[in-house]
């Protein structure tokens, strides 16, 4: 039944139209972030050194810069797709060829998550050939990026940025979930995610270890930014159980009339 539930949501994340613009759109979003690296590496500064990105992890460091960017377009895509449903009124018409809800609501969320993260994975391949690119035009040898600790480490970097857009993408989900709108959903992610949480640890440094958007950077930079990795895996472990919880909660209880 779950399955039914997974291949029902894929039914509709395939469209052309979606499926065109959220990975082109993840594509291009990661690949500028690389071209902007690679341009403002200098001999001796900028973002990153010429010789820091001929080093093995050198091939992910522009799409590890673009993590954030990357995991607000998951959240907004996640919420938008939950959301919609109540404004257009497919819930309903769902949950009459499917009136268990729980085996939908898992059925959708897998889906949704599924597919994004198939789109990370080609806005990966898409940066890694601009890497390549630009590594070339500027003169930076890429012998290191092919060593087992340069393969090593872009899977390393791969699946942190995996984790975090599942983290942004349940957390978008359980968004939709509770505001119903796909304009208000996006709306007060985008401003939690991007303009709030920035204010708040600004104004109280300390508080970065126990934000939700904070901890899963934390996870998508390896623990370079934000609180530690461990620390940031545990916290943002913990706030997708809650959210998962809640959304089902919300979801099995609340009445759908549209």
């Amino acid at each position: 039944m779950t399955w039914a539930a997974f291949t029902s949501e894929w039914t509709k994340l395939r469209r052309p139209t979606l499926l065109a613009s959220t990975f082109l759109g993840l594509a291009a979003a990661a690949s500028v972030f690389v071209i902007l690296v690679f341009s403002q590496a200098s001999a001796n500064g900028g973002i990153v050194t010429l010789h820091q990105l001929a080093q093995p992890n050198g091939l992910v460091i522009g799409v590890a810069r673009a993590a954030m960017l990357l995991g607000v377009v998951a959240f907004g895509i996640a919420a938008s797709q939950v959301a919609s449903e109540y404004s257009l009124g497919v819930l309903r018409q769902l949950l009459v060829r499917q009136p268990r809800r729980a085996v939908l609501l898992a059925g959708k969320m897998l889906g949704v998550v599924t597919f994004l993260l198939l789109a990370l994975c080609f806005a990966a391949v898409i940066a890694f050939v601009v890497a390549l690119a630009a590594a070339h035009s500027r003169g930076v040898s890429t012998s290191a990026w092919f060593t087992g600790t340069g393969v090593a480490d872009l899977l390393r970097e791969l699946g942190d940025l995996a984790l975090a857009v599942i983290g942004y993408s349940v957390l978008g989900m359980a968004l939709g979930q509770f505001v119903r709108s796909a304009v208000f959903a996006v709306i007060i992610g985008f401003a939690w995610l991007i303009a709030v949480e920035n204010i708040v640890t600004r104004i109280v440094p300390r508080t970065a270890q126990w934000l939700p958007g904070q901890s899963i950077m934390a996870v998508a930079s390896g623990g370079v930014e934000g609180p530690g990795y461990a620390h940031g895996l545990i916290l943002s472990a913990v706030y997708l159980i809650a959210a998962i919880v809640a959304a089902m909660t919300v979801f099995l209880r609340s009445d759908v009339t549209a």
